[in-house]
């Protein structure tokens, strides 16, 4: 079983974290899950989201396998896209993870490591003058749902997270078992990437 590793901190949105955290727990090989989610942060304990919701967290250094890391986003990230140490540990747990997917402003924070420059990514929509100031070197994608640039996967705000996710899951599992996972969430996926309605 991979893991999938959720980077928490407070202030996130909920369902940047919990939407594709949702999908990927739905992911199956055979009747096996393919994903074990934790939840980490900077100092472990609990962390509040954007709904309130409490989850705890255990620390970055308790980090043991380096699958996949999913990165939210939120209004704090506009804080912490200026937090040296925050930024240089995703830096170092980008590097070792598989794979990256980064969700809404997330992919400014993942952009802030240096990871993104010369290729392309994309963010959320009202965000968007701030996000591509904040990383002028990153190729962003205003059209985009979502993009795939080698391991890194970085999507549109909030709900585009799920639709990334789920192309993840076609990417890594194939098409017909992200389709299958949309229909037990009850959910229209969003499947092309290059189109985003917003």
């Amino acid at each position: 079983m991979k893991a999938l590793n959720v980077l928490l901190f407070d202030g996130f949105t909920t369902m940047d974290a919990l939407g594709p955290a949702e999908a990927l727990s739905r992911a199956l090989d055979g009747e096996l899950k393919c994903y074990e989610i934790e939840y980490f942060s900077a100092t472990g304990g609990l962390v509040g989201g954007s709904t309130s919701a409490k989850i705890w967290t255990r620390k970055l250094s308790e980090i043991a396998k380096f699958d996949v890391l999913l990165v939210p986003g939120g209004f704090a990230a506009r804080e912490l896209a200026h937090d040296g140490e925050f930024i240089a540990a995703l830096g170092e747990l980008s590097r070792r993870h598989e794979y990256v997917i980064a969700v809404c402003t997330g992919s400014v924070l993942l952009a802030k490591t240096g990871l993104l420059d010369g290729v392309e990514a994309t963010s959320n929509k009202l965000s968007w003058q701030w996000a591509t100031s904040e990383a002028p070197s990153v190729r962003w994608v205003r059209a985009a749902r979502w993009c795939v640039s080698g391991k890194f996967y970085t999507s549109s705000g909030v709900s585009a997270g799920i639709d990334a996710a789920l192309g993840f899951i076609a990417d890594m599992h194939g098409r017909d078992e992200a389709q299958r996972i949309a229909v037990t969430m009850e959910y229209v996926w969003n499947s092309d990437k290059n189109a985003d309605l917003f």
